[in-house]
């Protein structure tokens, strides 16, 4: 019972920690696209999502 109202597991907590990182992440590659390595990155993924 007490684990049930614990909250989400350790597991669950670090994917959304991660998942939150690469969100930031590529947000700020995004953000300075105009560079050149930046702008490398961007269209690698842009050409691998078929825009």
């Amino acid at each position: 019972m007490a684990q049930a109202e614990a909250g989400p597991s350790v597991l669950a907590r670090l994917v959304l920690v991660l998942l939150g990182l690469s969100f930031l992440g590529a947000a700020w590659v995004w953000g300075h696209r105009s560079e050149p390595w930046a702008g490398q990155m961007v269209e690698r993924a842009r050409q691998t999502v078929g825009r």
